[in-house]
C-alpha cells in the first residue's frame, strides 16, 4: 500500500509500521517524509511480506499499525490509518508416504518406506499400519510426530517383514494402509 501526508510538515515525518501478527506477515519498519522539500505528498510504498508458517492454519488476516514521530506537534504521535491484510495460506495437511525400498520374503526379509507431514500439525499425530494380509507380511504398529517439535517433516522409516506361511503360493502382494489419527482435526 502506499502512504503520503496530507498537509507539509514543519518537520520531518516518520511514520513507523508494524505488524500485529509477525507470525503471518512482516512490514518494512518506516518511512520518512521531509519537511518544505516536496516529499510530503509523495506516495511512499509500504512493502507487506506474508510468512510461510508451515501449517495448514487457513487464510489468516492480521493489521499493520501506523505510528507517526516528529518535532512537528501536528504529527507527533498521530495514528495513522490502520491497513488489514490477508496471508493467503498454501500449506495443505497430508500424509506424505514414500516409495517401498525392496521387497519381503517369507525368509524375514524386510522392506521399508519412509512417512513424514507435509505442515506442522498442532497437535502429535500417530500414523497406524496394517498389513492387508498378515500371512504374508507385517509391519511396526505406528509412528508418532510431534507437535511444535520440528519432527514433523523428518522422514520415520517404517519397516515391513516378510512371514513365512509354509506354503507354495509364490509371490504375494499385499498393501500396508495407513491411518493418521490427532486431536488436530486436520489430521484426524
Amino acid at each position: 500500500f502506499n502512504v503520503k501526508l496530507a498537509t507539509d510538515p514543519f518537520n520531518p515525518v516518520t511514520l513507523a509500521f508494524s505488524s500485529t501478527d509477525v507470525g503471518e506477515g512482516t512490514v518494512i519498519a518506516s518511512v520518512t517524509f521531509g519537511s518544505e522539500d516536496g516529499t510530503w505528498n509523495v506516495d511512499q510504498v509500504v512493502t507487506v511480506t506474508g510468512t510461510d508458517d508451515v501449517r495448514d492454519d487457513g487464510d489468516v488476516a492480521f493489521t499493520i499499525l501506523t505510528t507517526a514521530s516528529s518535532a512537528d506537534g501536528l504529527y507527533n504521535a498521530l495514528a495513522g490509518g490502520d491497513v488489514t491484510v490477508t496471508n493467503d495460506d498454501d500449506d495443505t495437511s497430508s500424509v506424505i508416504v514414500g516409495s517401498a525400498s525392496g521387497h519381503t520374503s517369507e525368509g524375514g526379509g524386510t522392506a521399508g518406506f519412509n512417512v513424514k507431514l507435509a505442515t506442522d500439525p498442532f497437535n502429535p499425530v500417530t500414523i497406524a499400519f496394517s498389513s492387508t494380509d498378515v500371512g504374508e507380511g507385517t509391519v511396526i504398529a505406528s509412528v508418532t510426530f510431534g507437535s511444535e517439535d520440528g519432527t514433523w517433516n523428518v522422514d520415520q522409516v517404517v519397516t515391513v517383514t516378510g512371514v513365512d506361511d509354509v506354503r507354495d503360493d509364490g509371490d504375494v502382494a499385499f498393501t500396508i494402509l495407513t491411518t493418521a489419527s490427532s486431536a488436530d482435526g486436520l489430521y484426524n
